[in-house]
């Protein structure tokens, strides 16, 4: 049986070697370039060399993280960088964007690729199209089931990774526009600004009233992931790989879930079965945590996934406030577990949010003390809010930060290697040093000699070699070779041990055996050639049929329909208004939603063409007699992702919403069939979970006839309000509070060769539809017969939005970071 492989967060040297030291098989990490995490500490050149070094000496692997979405602009600076990752001898790069997967395949074909979590693959379908493009590992969405990942183990012969701890994204990786849209740092360029992770209110949309939430207003900000009581489970059906979360986390941290999950994993190989003694889970509350839930890996859903109460660490309660002299500061405290001086704690209530201080004296009877247990009443000095009763939190234990700085400050995971050494009178000494993989051989400069006083006995030459120190080796068996009475300088002896063990360094450190390229040498014609030129016109994309009758009665011909469940009757209508209609499939759908479209595909197909939004579905029609059209859920942001696309039978491409003008401008002067978004309300997230079933707390089901007929949204801080929507899938959509409205621009497109101008309706009644399409496309028309100025419809209706402050450009103008 194949081992699982335990994976490890890295975002500083000196997490890695906790990562090491206690037990990681292989460690991902970013460089300073092109990852998802552009906050860590990451690593330079110089640092990163080091890492790889340490790393496979010590027989673990290095993935280094290029998981987002490059622009063209910084195509030659990417080439650059994994070139340089290659000759690093780094093992695999984890890829989100489809022109870096085609560079790096056609470029360095033996370099290992593995597919973020960012691609946002949760079917066979998009598992079988990975595969054909050389994808050696797949990162699953986390919100797939135990059962959803079974079934693609027993379908596909992909690797697989999985998330098992660690912090969890509310909406689907790859798909989440909000710290973009919001505050223009995008997820999908490593600068998430986590607005999650703040306060919301749910809002009834028809009344504006408030809704409470009972647990607290974090209504997005989701638990941390624990899986470990389960991990027998996942380890049962096969997964490859075990993926701990937390690059942005400290050293310590890193030490202390590793090595506990480590120890999961080895008793259940030992012993069949995992058994988590409460030491250990107690380590894992206390290191970090946001309240722990087992994830939609293992079911838990609604308000089972959130800490509605607070979105940081919650530590551990270890005691209750039972008084307070503001005027001297001192905090009394009556514990229910050990507190010491060093201890961070947190003292919470519901009136105000403390800062978590530093303990720096305790006071037990009026003495000063180190410690403090159980039982004991203690006094402290504090600077803040409160009242008796308010519970205690510890959230950094001393002790504990202490011990697992301890388990990664001396070399603790030691190789076993073996040895001979000749020591012959006259000869040269010869050492031979070997691991499972490598043989070592070196010949000393001093010949050795006869002894006239003391002599070199075996006995002292073997504890000389086995003098490794604070090297990654243990010397288990050394074979003794050595004449009688002879002697040799022991600074001999050690420089050829020296010897021997830094060529063994060098062997093990070049793991993969590649040969240094480089980068000049490498050509790709990633610039593509001028195409045709295109006749701008207007596309729609509407939910229902309510709003499909709205754009049929306007002069728009391509209509994109979101609900395949009533595709029929929406495909009947538009062949009698003489429009066509393309099937638009929803951005998330696990393989018993591809099933349903199976069933529809004779219809799709003979309708010509398709709205594809997630990998499964593009694998689903490849080679099909039909026009393929992707949706901006693909992330298309390089002249290379479009190029893949091509090459996969697509035959217009949807840009992402984050490129801006001078970007897009870029793109349509070499290629065709491009088309942008114009106009809606942006969705910011999709997500499983519901926040209108965990506020209101129903049980599963029981809201959904409230979401259908009722509007919801979320209120932030500032009394801002995202609409919120549900697809035909049930999942939730949060919507941008303002529409994108891009009519003021409009020639600047058109001149600019974009073939598609998409409006993108979403909660718009029929009215407004009609209004808004009507404004379009009268400006259209006027750009076309080259007349200047807006039309007194669109004037209006422009100043209607501006009026109510209901109104974007999006990242037209502004881009992202």
């Amino acid at each position: 049986m194949k081992k699982v492989e335990l994976l490890a967060p890295v975002g500083s040297y000196e997490a890695l070697v906790a990562a090491v030291q206690n037990g990681a098989d292989a460690v991902y990490l970013g460089g300073k370039k092109f990852g998802a995490r552009q906050y860590a500490n990451n690593f330079d050149e110089e640092k990163l060399k080091e890492a790889v070094e340490y790393c496979h000496i010590r027989g673990v692997k290095v993935y280094l993280t290029v998981n987002t979405i490059v622009a063209d602009e910084e195509l030659n600076d990417f080439m650059e960088y994994i070139n340089l990752l290659y000759n690093l001898d780094v093992d695999a790069v984890i890829i989100q964007d489809l022109g870096v997967l085609k560079y790096i395949r056609e470029s360095f074909p033996d370099f290992e690729v593995h597919a973020s979590t960012q691609m946002t693959i949760h079917n066979l379908e998009g598992i079988n199209l990975l595969k054909k493009l050389g994808v050696k590992r797949t990162v699953l969405a986390r919100e797939m089931d135990l059962n959803s990942i079974r079934h693609i183990k027993e379908n596909s012969d992909m690797e697989i990774e999985v998330f098992v701890h660690g912090a969890l994204c509310i909406c689907y990786s790859g798909q989440c526009l909000m710290s973009s849209l919001i505050g223009g740092r995008s997820g999908n360029r490593g600068r998430c600004a986590q607005p999650c992770r703040l306060p919301y209110k749910l809002v009834d949309l028809e009344t504006q009233k408030e809704i409470d939430s009972p647990g607290g207003n974090y209504i997005l900000s989701p638990k941390d992931l624990n899986t470990i009581e389960n991990l027998d489970k996942l380890l049962e059906i096969g997964v490859e790989s075990l993926k701990i979360e937390g690059r942005m986390k400290r050293p310590e941290y890193v030490a202390v879930v590793v090595r506990a999950y480590r120890k999961a994993i080895d008793m259940y190989y030992k012993k069949g079965k995992i058994k988590i003694d409460e030491y250990t889970k107690k380590e894992l509350i206390q290191i970090f945590n946001r309240s722990f839930t087992k994830g939609h890996i293992f079911g838990e859903k609604g308000k089972e996934l959130m800490g509605f109460e607070k979105p940081g660490n919650k530590g551990i309660e270890i005691g209750q406030v039972i008084g307070y002299d503001k005027k001297k500061r001192r905090l009394k405290i009556r514990l229910k577990d050990v507190l010491q001086n060093g201890d961070g704690i947190e003292v919470r209530n519901i009136r105000v949010e403390n800062k978590g201080i530093r303990v720096r004296k305790i006071l037990r009877n009026n003495k000063i003390v180190e410690k403090s247990f159980e039982g004991d009443i203690i006094e402290i000095e504090f600077n803040g809010e409160a009242t008796k009763g308010d519970k205690v939190f510890k959230t950094a234990d001393v002790e504990l930060l202490k011990k697992a700085s301890e388990t990664y400050k001396n070399e603790g995971k030691k190789i076993p290697i073996f040895g001979a050494v000749k020591c012959k009178l006259g000869e040269e000494l010869e050492l031979y040093i070997w691991d499972n993989d490598n043989y070592i051989t070196k010949r000393g400069k001093i010949k050795v000699e006869k002894a006239i006083n003391k002599p070199l006995d075996a006995q002292r030459l073997e504890k000389q070699l086995r003098k490794l120190g604070n090297t990654a080796y243990n010397l288990e068996e050394v074979e003794i070779d050595i004449d009688p009475s002879v002697t040799i300088p022991i600074s001999e002896v050690n420089s050829i041990r020296r010897e021997a063990i830094d060529s063994l360094n060098k062997l093990r450190s070049n793991m993969n055996n590649r040969s240094k390229t480089d980068f000049r040498t490498i050509k790709l014609e990633y610039i593509m050639k001028k195409e045709k030129k295109n006749i701008t016109s207007l596309t729609a994309y509407v939910n229902n049929i309510e709003q499909l009758r709205a754009v049929l009665s306007t002069d728009i011909y391509n209509i994109y329909y979101s609900n395949i469940y009533d595709l029929e009757k929406a495909l009947s209508m538009g062949r009698e208004a003489k429009k066509q209609l393309i099937p638009a499939l929803n951005r998330i759908t696990y393989d018993s939603e591809l099933e349903f479209i199976r069933k529809k595909r004779n219809i799709i197909i003979e309708n010509g063409h398709i709205l594809v939004s997630n990998h499964g579905q593009l694998n689903m029609f490849i080679g099909e007699d039909i026009k393929i059209h992707t949706d901006f859920s693909f992330n298309t942001f390089n002249s290379l992702a479009v190029q893949k696309l091509r090459e996969l039978n697509v035959s217009d491409i949807t840009l992402s919403p984050e490129l801006n003008y001078r970007q897009i401008s870029d793109f349509t002067s070499k290629i065709s069939n491009l088309e942008i978004i114009v106009y809606g309300h942006l969705p910011m997230m999709i997500t499983e979970y519901c926040p209108v079933n965990a506020v209101l707390d129903r049980v599963d089901g029981e809201a959904c006839n409230l979401c259908s007929n009722k509007k919801y949204g979320l209120k932030d801080r500032y009394g801002i309000v995202f609409p919120i929507q549900r697809d035909n899938g049930c999942r939730t959509h949060i919507l941008n509070s303002k529409k994108m409205f891009l009519l003021e621009n409009m020639d600047k497109i058109v001149h600019k060769n974009v073939k598609n101008m998409r409006l993108q309706f979403t909660n718009e009644d029929k009215n407004e539809i009609i209004s808004i399409v009507n404004a379009y496309c009268k400006t259209l028309d006027r750009i076309l017969k080259g007349k200047t100025g807006l039309s007194n419809d669109a004037l209006e209706i422009i100043s209607k939005y501006k009026d109510n402050g209901d109104y974007t450009k999006g990242h037209f103008l502004r881009g992202v970071m």
